[in-house]
């Protein structure tokens, strides 16, 4: 395993293995291959999580099985990566990726390697990233294999890179921001010399594809400390290449404590907290950029135009600011701008205002039913076009500020409008 330093001696825990019907497929999963003479171990982040206590989200499988030895065991399969040795299986209703034990040639697009020789266990963790990832779990028994070192690193909070941190990032130019998401999601300290080539790979992280560097970013905003993360982005330079458009920012440190302040938030609310030193149109420009759904960008958008409307209350007129507060937005502008007063220590006024009236107002007062129509508008006399429209939103605010409450008090207004009209054309 040349470029490998050599594998510290296999150590080995026991670990509650539990009964959801994810763990029980991958159980299934590993005694069909075992039952028909393979080597199997489910590995990886779901083995990392039950050593310390986590319940994983899913479970990946390895084993000596050749892709089409495992084609053949299974009924339902989707073959992802053969040249890879990567299946995926569709068992009780779960999705599992199997992949043959292997060693990797050269990456020379820093992500997929160029080619691979199936092998066995110990050749297979030694090329995976960092060494709480690099266990293997019988689920027969709850017993843990580590080749790596990994449950001493994870009894002491370390991330630290499998054998050489500057190859090991080299196969995978996405490991350095793994590293920091990692680091934010269990608050481990990362190793001197994984941090030293994560400050290193940086710049070759942009050849990583966007889908996947967004991915990762939204794993740590989702993160218990999110925060902690975008410290250490900054600080090894990570920042700046995955996200160029918060690079020289005034505000963009306070987004640290922001987001720490909004942990558990939905992630539209997040990204907008992160966005937020951008404003509404470029935080919009930012997410179309990470290749987000328009539904998404469009969230964030509106989450920032809040924020900015519910910075100018109280105003003078109730209508206007019934229409701020109503926004489909608004709770969630709510709550990013109170984190973000709470950071800076500046005056909250706003957000107990807009708090008090939100409490203050029901659905009704905040949408009231529409009492006549644009055909209503027409019959008045006023002019068809925008000038309906315009009409219509002029009946709504006069509901809002609580002057208009019956539809004959609404075909007045029109009328009288209508008057309006004609008294000013009169006067040209």
């Amino acid at each position: 395993m040349t470029g490998v330093n050599p594998l510290p001696e296999p150590r080995h825990t026991q670990v509650n293995l539990p009964q959801e019907p994810g763990f029980l497929g991958a159980r299934y999963v590993v005694d069909t291959l075992r039952r028909a003479g393979h080597e199997s171990w489910i590995v990886g982040g779901a083995v990392r999580d039950m050593v310390m206590g986590l319940s994983p989200e899913e479970f990946d499988i390895a084993t000596s099985a050749t892709p089409e030895a495992v084609m053949k065991l299974f009924r339902r399969t989707v073959p992802v990566g053969v040249r890879f040795g990567v299946v995926r299986v569709l068992e009780r209703n779960q999705e599992y990726e199997v992949a043959t034990f292997r060693a990797d040639g050269g990456y020379s697009d820093g992500r997929r390697p160029d080619a691979v020789r199936f092998t066995n266990l110990e050749e297979d963790v030694s090329r995976r990233d960092f060494t709480m990832n690099g266990l293997a779990l019988d689920p027969g028994t709850g017993d843990v294999t580590d080749l790596v070192g990994g449950l001493a690193d994870i009894a002491s909070g370390t991330i630290r890179a499998i054998g050489d941190a500057a190859l090991r990032f080299g196969e995978d130019h996405l490991r350095p921001l793994r590293a920091l998401r990692f680091a934010a999601q269990t608050g481990f300290e990362v190793e001197e010399a994984t941090l030293v080539a994560v400050r290193a790979g940086a710049g070759e992280i942009g050849s990583v594809s966007v889908e996947r560097i967004r991915d990762e970013l939204e794993k740590i905003l989702n993160s218990r400390r999110p925060g902690r993360g975008l410290r250490l982005a900054r600080d090894t330079g990570v920042l700046r290449e995955v996200l160029p458009e918060l690079a020289g920012t005034d505000e963009a440190t306070a987004a640290d404590d922001i987001l720490d302040a909004l942990v558990g938030s939905s992630v539209d609310t997040l990204w907008s907290a992160l966005f937020r030193p951008l404003g509404p149109t470029g935080a919009a420009a930012a997410m179309d950029r990470l290749h987000h759904s328009r539904r998404m960008a469009q969230a964030v958008e509106g989450i920032l135009e809040s924020t900015v409307a519910i910075r100018t209350l109280p105003q003078e007129d109730e209508a206007a600011e019934k229409r701020t507060l109503r926004s489909p937005w608004a709770k969630a502008g709510l709550a990013v701008e109170e984190a973000r007063l709470r950071v800076t220590g500046d005056d909250r006024a706003c957000i107990v205002y807009a708090s008090g009236k939100l409490s203050e107002w029901t659905p009704s007062d905040l949408f009231p039913d529409r009492l006549v129509t644009g055909e209503d508008a027409l019959e008045a006399g006023i002019l068809g076009g925008p000038a309906v429209g315009d009409a219509l939103t002029a009946v709504e605010d006069e509901q809002l500020r609580g002057n208009i409450r019956s539809r004959e008090q609404a075909l007045a207004f029109l009328a009288n409008l209508r008057q309006v009209e004609n008294d000013a054309v009169s006067d040209d």
